[in-house]
């Protein structure tokens, strides 16, 4: 069983996707280059045909940025749950950060939370920072791999 640290669940907060920025400032000079073409070649449809080649490989580009951009929110908002959840049980509990991990980086309701040698059950309560730790054990302990961020 994985418990993964506060500092990897930050870390799977993400970016947006420089490969996809970069690709689309690329596509945007090649659009633009190609409309200055067909600019000054008035009589010949090849450039204006490019022209709107690219531009819908470009608005292409912008629709799936957009579906990926907010897909990425909500997979966000999750981590950031967790992440609150996490500094709310080591507040209560008097620990360090570093030292609290928990068994899935994405939700908290049902999610096990180990610190130091002790490992809870959370249940989650009417309000956010409100939850019920249950104390309990477990029976193969050498199969607990504790996931930290790789640096």
């Amino acid at each position: 069983m994985k418990f993964y640290s506060y500092d990897y669940v930050l870390s799977q907060i993400s970016q947006q996707n420089g490969i996809m920025i970069g690709f689309g400032i690329v596509l945007l000079a090649i659009t633009g280059f190609f409309a200055f073409k067909a600019y000054h070649d008035k009589k010949g449809t090849k450039f204006r045909e490019l022209v709107m080649i690219s531009a819908l490989i470009l608005l292409a580009l912008l629709l799936v940025s957009i579906t990926t951009y907010q897909n990425n929110q909500v997979s966000n908002n999750k981590f950031q749950a967790s992440l609150h959840f996490i500094e709310v049980v080591s507040k209560d509990l008097g620990v360090e950060k570093s030292e609290v991990y928990v068994n899935t980086s994405a939700t908290t309701d049902g999610a096990l939370v180990k610190v130091g040698p002790n490992v809870y059950r959370a249940m989650n309560g009417s309000e956010p920072d409100k939850y019920l730790l249950e104390k309990v054990e477990l029976y193969q302990t050498d199969a607990i791999e504790l996931v930290e961020v790789k640096e």
